[in-house]
């Protein structure tokens, strides 16, 4: 009888669970504008943040979902952190449930992956054009993997070949903007070839689709200037007709182990890099500190220099070097190969007691460098009161392919320590 009256109560538990489930991811994929907001384009740029869909279609199977600070939608399978921090206005959507996940997990068309545009898991803008012509989409994501950074775009119910297979392989785990379009011959995509010719001025209807689950949607962008290249989270919205919503809540920046440095580098696959503690430090006058930086004990020195050879392959580079700023004053670097210096750098004061970030680095592009050359840091301690002293800590050095430097030192990443 105990027993009988246990799997009673656990059966209407999980019932009453199962419907505060349905009844949140209802919720979470339920638009949060009318048919009535619609956005504009001016001067051939338009901007709609991907939580502005007013609504979705072909949902049945794979549906969008919201999330924010205060939205966590539960729905199957989503093994994934939520990545609210660095979303433009604070939230984003995802495909869930999210059931590829990795390369071994099975592919089943027309569940968690389709390579029909339109058939699956469709999300709709409304959207003014003032100026026809041919508009490039620029997309931002979040991609932990590669089974979850593929999508479809099109407008009015039709699917261009150029809006078909957006394909992100740069640029993971972090927001991302790309416009490239997976081919036969280039599986991480051609840039440009990702476009909507939109002839008439007038009203129309932007519509995304699922390509693979679990893809994470922040923004995306319009343009007619097949040169632009959107920077952070990208330009302002303008509204042609109706009312945004209220902002979602601040994210505070996670406290992570992880480094800056550590993000920035592998941004992308072709970076070649020279952490701070594969430098020599004996006799340098450099100490190794925790896992992570060189620097500079002010108490028994105030300069220290160190060099190693550079072991990738000659060619012309972007050089990122990551400094740390400290609140106690700035210190001077100096990157030399061979003889020749490359440049100095001094980061700002920090507010935290150290940091890494896009302030505390120095680039310096299109710099031919040949296997074997000798590359030198040499850093200088600073002081802001003349009394406490900071330690000439970095990080490393970073050799982007030439072009890409200003790219992967906007990749959304930081540390600090209180």
């Amino acid at each position: 009888m105990y027993k009988v009256s246990q799997i009673l109560r656990t059966t209407l538990l999980l019932a009453i669970f199962g419907q505060v489930v349905q009844g949140q991811a209802t919720k979470f994929n339920a638009p949060i504008v009318s048919e009535e907001l619609v956005f504009e384009e001016k001067e051939g740029l338009l901007a709609v943040e991907a939580e502005h869909f007013y609504a979705q279609s072909k949902s049945e199977i794979r549906s969008w979902f919201r999330t924010s600070k205060d939205e966590v939608p539960r729905v199957g399978r989503d093994e994934d952190e939520q990545h609210c921090f660095g979303a433009s206005n604070n939230a984003y959507i995802e495909i869930l449930p999210d059931e590829r996940v990795t390369h071994a997990d099975k592919i089943s068309q027309g569940e968690n992956f389709t390579n029909e545009p339109g058939l699956m898991a469709v999300v709709h803008y409304k959207v003014k054009i003032n100026t026809p012509g041919r508009y490039y989409v620029w997309v931002r994501a979040f991609s932990t993997g590669s089974e979850d950074n593929g999508l479809h775009v099109g407008f009015n119910g039709t699917w261009p070949e150029s809006g078909q297979r957006m394909q992100w392989c740069d640029g993971k785990m972090r927001w991302t903007w790309t416009s490239k379009q997976r081919t036969k011959e280039f599986h991480c995509g051609v840039p440009h070839q990702i476009y909507l010719d939109i002839e008439k001025p007038g009203i129309h209807d932007i519509q995304f689709s699922m390509r693979e689950d679990g893809f994470e949607f922040d923004k995306f962008i319009l343009t007619t200037n097949k040169n632009y290249f959107p920077k952070q989270e990208g330009p302002d919205l303008l509204i042609s007709e109706g009312v945004l919503p209220a902002p979602f809540s601040k994210v505070a920046s996670p406290t992570t182990n992880e480094t800056y440095f550590k993000n920035v580098a592998t941004f992308t696959s072709q970076n070649r890099v020279i952490p701070a503690q594969d430098f020599p430090v004996s006799n340098t006058k450099f100490y190794k500190e925790g896992k992570n930086w060189l620097a500079i004990n002010p108490k028994v020195s105030e300069e220290a220099s160190t060099s190693t050879t550079f072991k990738f392959e000659s060619g012309r580079y972007d050089i990122i070097f990551v400094g740390v700023g400290e609140n106690d004053g700035s210190s001077a670097y100096t990157l030399i190969i061979n003889n020749k210096e490359i440049g100095s750098y001094q980061p700002p004061l920090s507010v935290h007691l150290f940091e890494e970030g896009y302030n505390f680095n120095a680039l310096w592009e299109n710099i031919d460098i040949k296997k074997g050359d000798t590359i030198t840091v040499t850093a200088k301690i600073g002081s802001a009161d003349g009394k406490e002293h900071t330690r000439g800590r970095w990080a490393g050095v970073i050799f982007a392919p030439a072009g890409k430097g200003k790219e992967v030192q906007d990749a959304p990443s930081s540390f600090s320590a209180k």
